[in-house]
């Protein structure tokens, strides 16, 4: 779907509401929308072209990146959202739909408007949660690149070595590969540090024994991918931990054998909560069982046991369970995944090693 197509279809939404246009504010939409990657308001109105507001830092690259059918102008220097839509005609503003403002934009903008906003986040959502082929492709390019980190974090992971060096080499490989940037902090976790879900890696040396739990994602032309692998520094883990590490990806295995075309995401979560508790670990499971990847790297659908969300074909979501020990140690999965019609294909393709002797 071409980037006109994605404009028609979020009108149509609008039309459904009884909206007039829609303010984007959102840095992500605002990529989705016109494939510029900065800062600014795109404004949509049911009729005439969409037009991109931008600050004159960045109008030479929006005008560069822009995609056709969008007209970019260049905001006076001091000028606000408020004052953008001071001159729109009433036709347009009258009931505005918006995707990201700070209450202090909202009530500036409701009282000027003097009409109704409404919220229609959910409304986008609709339409960036079904990946186009487009799309995959940029996040299977970030899942590779991830995917050979995670294999160089295997290989350097070994006893005398801190958790930031580890850090290191994996953000150098990251870019080497063509990465443009992580998708969030790397995590790198040894020892009792990997009890701690977003655990930030330090300068703790790493030792014989240590669970050490690597958590990395990278962003390939705006798109995000996510993995965790858990590790053992040795070749013979004591019973609990290796224990641990059984029902973790018994979990995993779980959640994505029922992983496929109208399931709720809530009855992946609840198939992993089950094989966990059912080892007497529920209450170490700490977080959802995983998210929507794409543009952003935190995007619905929410697989966690209060969501309404429906799997469809063409989402790509993360199944990452997780059990973490106060103090101890934690284990953790993660792929990052694409629905399919015939269920699910891994896009990370990093191999379970757990012991590194």
């Amino acid at each position: 779907m071409s980037a006109s197509n994605r404009i028609t279809k979020l009108i149509e939404l609008l039309r459904e509401a009884s909206l007039t246009g829609a303010v984007i504010r959102s840095s992500a939409n605002i990529y989705y929308f016109t494939g510029y990657r900065g800062s600014g308001l795109l404004l949509i109105s049911l009729d005439g072209l969409p037009m991109l507001y931008v600050s004159p830092l960045y109008y030479e690259l929006a005008e560069e990146t822009v995609h056709e059918g969008i007209q970019v102008i260049k905001l006076e220097p001091g000028s606000r959202i408020e004052n953008v839509l001071d001159g729109l005609p009433d036709s347009v503003k009258s009931r505005l739909g918006y995707d990201s403002l700070s209450a202090e934009e909202y009530l500036k903008i409701s009282e000027r408007l003097g009409g109704s906003m409404t919220s229609i986040s959910k409304k986008i959502w609709r339409l960036r949660m079904v990946k186009e082929e487009s799309e995959l492709e940029r996040i299977r390019k970030a899942c590779e690149i991830s995917s050979k980190c995670m294999e160089l974090a295997s290989e350097i992971i070994s006893a005398g070595v801190t958790e930031a060096e580890v850090k290191a080499e994996i953000l150098k490989e990251m870019i080497t590969l063509g990465g443009e940037k992580p998708a969030f902090d790397v995590i790198v976790a040894s020892g009792p540090n990997s009890s701690k879900p977003h655990g930030s890696p330090r300068d703790r040396v790493i030792e014989p024994g240590d669970v050490v739990v690597v958590d990395l994602g990278a962003v390939y032309e705006g798109y995000c991918s996510d993995i965790t692998r858990t590790f053992y520094v040795g070749s013979k883990p004591e019973s609990d931990v290796a224990r641990v590490y059984e029902i973790v990806e018994k979990a995993k295995c779980e959640a994505e054998n029922a992983t496929r075309i109208g399931v709720k995401a809530s009855e992946l979560y609840r198939r992993a909560y089950e094989t966990l508790s059912s080892a007497g670990y529920g209450e170490y499971f700490l977080h959802g069982l995983g998210h929507g990847v794409g543009i952003e790297i935190h995007e619905p659908p929410s697989l966690k046991p209060d969501s309404d969300d429906v799997l469809s074909e063409g989402m790509v979501i993360t199944i990452e369970p997780g059990v973490y020990l106060p103090k101890r140690f934690g284990v953790r999965i993660e792929d990052s995944l694409l629905v399919t019609r015939d269920g699910v294909e891994k896009l990370t393709t990093a191999p379970y090693v757990f012991e590194l002797s």
